[in-house]
């Protein structure tokens, strides 16, 4: 949802996922269930009185199992089989809602998971995608995990980097974390095999990519280097080394798919070889 949801437009779209079934009877096919998520459940506008008409249409379905045909009011319409999930945005809308709405609901609360349940369940991940690695490639990944942890916890506990009206979009979570250990399994075992510098600096690139390029301040992107330093220190390279040396830190697959190899996720050569295949699909596509 967002401040402009209504009651209209969230009956448009619960409608538009149900079928007929009998007469004023609607739900998902036979035998199914249909589970409605509802994100950001929290933001449609207050009105005059301090109600949500989006919310106070989900309270109303849950509570009787009907919605109201708008052009023909004196019309029912019945739902079956159907469940609500919603989730809460933490830092804005409204930061209650109606309670009538939340009594039928359970409501679960999450916080930022602690460094050893982070580590625990990256470290797993990361240790399925190396099994076919170097063997010193699989001792690794708990550094990378380690190092994601320190700049991640540094950037969404510095008042510095709260979400302000010039910097709304800093907003910093468990996503971009999970962004980071994702797009290191794009690694490939040939390209990193003996080199964990390779790794360290594949990592450098990533966080540069989720969180330094969201920076818009010189005093933020000078802070987050801070950051990155102290993560660095985790990954037992000099930070001259994974910062790239004299090639580029910009790490692609498309290179090498371009001049006719399989996709390798790998540090780019030069700018001058990015450049040359960019203006290479730049003439195709032209043409």
């Amino acid at each position: 949802m967002n401040n402009y949801t209504d009651s209209y437009n969230l009956q448009t779209i619960i409608l538009s996922c149900v079928e007929k079934r009998t007469g004023k009877i609607q739900g998902p096919p036979l035998g199914k269930k249909l589970m409605f998520f509802i994100d950001d459940i929290n933001m449609p506008g207050v009105e005059r009185f301090g109600s949500q008409g989006a919310i106070c249409l989900v309270r109303q379905i849950i509570d009787y199992d009907l919605l109201f045909n708008r052009q023909e009011l004196s019309e029912t319409i019945k739902l079956v089989d159907y469940m609500f999930l919603a989730c809460l945005n933490p830092k804005s809308g409204s930061f209650s809602i109606d309670l009538r709405c939340t009594r039928h609901l359970t409501q679960v609360a999450l916080t930022v998971p602690e460094k050893d349940i982070l580590l625990t369940i990256y470290n797993q991940i990361l240790d399925s995608h190396f099994e076919t690695f170097d063997v010193g490639n699989q001792k690794y990944g708990p550094k990378i995990v380690s190092a994601t942890q320190v700049v991640f916890n540094a950037l969404a506990n510095s008042a510095q980097f709260m979400p302000t009206a010039l910097k709304f979009h800093y907003q910093f979570n468990m996503r971009d974390f999970a962004k980071i250990i994702q797009n290191i399994m794009l690694s490939q075992a040939t390209y990193v095999k003996g080199a964990n510098v390779r790794l360290a600096s594949m990592w450098a690139h990533e966080c540069s990519r989720v969180w330094g390029d969201r920076l818009i301040l010189p005093e933020d992107k000078e802070a987050y280097m801070v950051f990155m330093k102290a993560g660095m220190k985790e990954l037992e390279f000099p930070e001259a080394a994974i910062m790239g040396g004299d090639e580029p830190l910009i790490f692609t697959s498309f290179i090498s798919v371009c001049k006719g190899h399989e996709a390798a996720y790998k540090q780019i050569e030069s700018y001058e070889a990015l450049n040359e295949v960019l203006e290479q699909k730049l003439e195709e596509y032209n043409d």
